[in-house]
């Protein structure tokens, strides 16, 4: 009878630890590819949201201009002097361009000086009611001088101690001063849309994204300019009845409006002109759909890691027309940093390096928008003080 061949014990334990080795080894490949591609996918993505994110910003400045008058209020007017609850965004809309302007002469001969003199003084007040003049002193009208600060030879005011950033002789210096911000103030041809950006706060981890506020402007006091700044409806912005908001406002027209008899009081006026601020504080506040003032325009995938902006020139080429390094059209330059948000790292493990990006864009408006009103703010004697003067003390 004939043997039948066969194997081993031993070769068999050998075939299947070659097997073993050889399926855990294509297993480990085979894991490795799928994570190489899944990392592959993720940067991918990641580099196009990059780009995506940074085109939206690119069209954002280009179809507006740099908002100095919201620069100068945040970084200098409220930082002189602080409004509870602030800083705000959309108000004090004028006081930049105010500051190029040379008060002119005061009816009792002494110096006249800005803020204290802006306006026109009346010389033979009709009666005692506030701004009612029957005779205007007409050397106290305004005078623009195309320079910040308004004239040159002050110990305290000479050039290069001001700019829509600082002000030395508002009381917020210079030095150390420079054109990069961590948000992004923008407005239209028109004057009447801002448009804030900086970095908001989505979650405890802390994940950022790019949030985002639309503000548009209103005529009230009908002079022609806009001096009134509400949030756009899809925003839940701080309304005009919160108790804080009346100390915002210090048009006379507004401030003064109970004297007036145009309101029963500064909350009712703004309510019924539907007037709400964006407030700076909200940025640090995590994410909250329905109490948040900034609406993240970044995917939910990206955490924003750092967001910068330089801006250039750092006075309004169009009001500085006698300061000539500022004779440029204003540029932004754009700096983030993107990385894979927290929530996302679960379904995508392993380590993402970070993306940096970096362009310069220059304003798509060419032209100066008017935010300094027409002289409608009657000084009815020597000791009266412009409704610029009250922003500051």
């Amino acid at each position: 009878m004939q043997k039948r061949a066969g194997f081993t014990l031993s070769e068999v334990l050998v075939a299947m630890s070659l097997f073993t080795v050889a399926a855990v080894i294509a297993a480990s490949v085979l894991v490795d590819v799928v994570q190489l591609q899944k990392k592959s996918s993720i940067q991918n993505s990641i580099s196009q949201d990059a780009r995506t994110i940074m085109q939206q910003l690119t069209n954002l400045v280009q179809s507006g201009t740099i908002d100095y008058e919201e620069y100068y209020s945040v970084n200098v007017a409220q930082n002189k002097k602080m409004i509870t609850g602030g800083p705000y965004y959309g108000i004090n809309y004028g006081v930049y361009a105010s500051r190029f302007f040379d008060p002119g002469k005061r009816l009792d001969k002494a110096a006249a000086v800005n803020p204290n003199d802006l306006g026109i003084e009346c010389s033979y007040p009709k009666n005692t009611k506030i701004g009612d003049c029957e005779i205007y002193y007409n050397n106290s009208t305004d005078l623009n001088t195309g320079r910040n600060p308004y004239k040159d030879g002050l110990n305290i005011n000479q050039p290069g101690d001001a700019n829509a950033l600082c002000d030395k002789l508002s009381g917020v210096g210079c030095n150390g001063v420079s054109g990069t911000v961590p948000e992004l103030y923008l407005i239209d041809s028109s004057g009447l849309h801002k448009t804030i950006l900086g970095l908001k706060k989505i979650t405890a981890t802390p994940d950022y994204a790019i949030g985002m506020v639309k503000m548009t402007g209103r005529d009230l006091d009908q002079n022609g300019v806009t001096d009134v700044f509400g949030c756009d409806g899809d925003y839940n912005c701080t309304p005009g009845s919160d108790a804080n908001i009346p100390a915002a406002f210090k048009y006379p027209f507004i401030a003064n409006c109970v004297a007036l008899k145009t309101c029963a009081s500064v909350n009712d006026y703004l309510v019924k002109n539907n007037v709400s601020l964006a407030k700076k504080s909200d940025l640090t506040a995590a994410f909250d759909i329905n109490t948040t003032q900034f609406v993240p325009i970044t995917p939910t995938r990206v955490n924003v890691k750092a967001l910068s902006f330089t801006i250039n020139p750092l006075d309004d080429p169009y009001r500085a027309y006698a300061e000539t390094l500022m004779q440029v059209q204003p540029t932004v330059t754009i700096s983030m940093t993107l990385g894979l948000a927290s929530s996302a790292k679960n379904d995508y493990p392993g380590n993402f390096p970070d993306i940096t990006l970096q362009t310069t864009v220059a304003a798509g408006v060419i032209g100066k928008i008017d935010s300094y009103p027409p002289v409608d703010d009657v000084l009815r004697t020597n000791i009266d003080k412009s409704w610029i003067y009250n922003v500051f003390n």
